[in-house]
């Protein structure tokens, strides 16, 4: 078997489609592993390390820390899911919750429709791989609501409404 990628040595691209950097963070004593080089992918990743690290009752967090194998559904071979972040959270009557979380608009957790109108071959290959990305991440996050089920997590996907309240 080849050489796996490490996810943390993909460094913020800077002509990225999405905001990217490094973010620097304010209590590095809540921060599992090395926080020096604390990658962030997209403005909404930004927003929700913000939140991890200055949030009270979130005790312990960490990004792109868990690596979940998963059977690829088209490919059918074993792929690793790099999940977004990992946070454990002081409940109010004391206990912990530990999560796992992916950030994603919530426009991909809808599957995609085809158009009705004007359909072209453009149209039609695009919404194939709309359905082909759908169909994958649907896999994923299963799989990751089951290996968090396993040690008594949860898994959660953190979306716009989350990050900037009901829209």
């Amino acid at each position: 078997m080849g050489r796996s990628l490490n996810i943390k040595n993909l460094v913020p691209r800077k002509n990225a489609a999405t905001k990217q950097g490094y973010y620097k963070i304010i209590y590095p004593e809540k921060y599992v592993g090395d926080y020096s080089k604390i990658i962030f992918r997209s403005s909404w990743e930004q927003k929700f390390a913000t939140f991890c690290d200055i949030n009270a009752q979130v005790v312990k967090w960490s990004s792109e820390s868990i690596q979940i194998p998963y059977l690829h559904p088209i490919q059918n071979k074993t792929c690793i899911y790099n999940l977004d972040f990992y946070m454990k959270v002081r409940q109010a009557d004391g206990t912990f919750t530990e999560f796992i979380i992916e950030v994603k608009p919530s426009k991909k957790l809808e599957k995609p429709t085809l158009p009705t109108s004007r359909l072209t071959e453009k149209r039609i290959l695009a919404h194939n791989e709309q359905m082909k990305e759908y169909a994958i991440n649907m896999h994923k996050f299963q799989t990751a609501k089951k290996w968090a089920e396993d040690r008594g997590w949860q898994f959660m996907i953190v979306t716009e409404k989350f990050l900037y309240g009901n829209q």
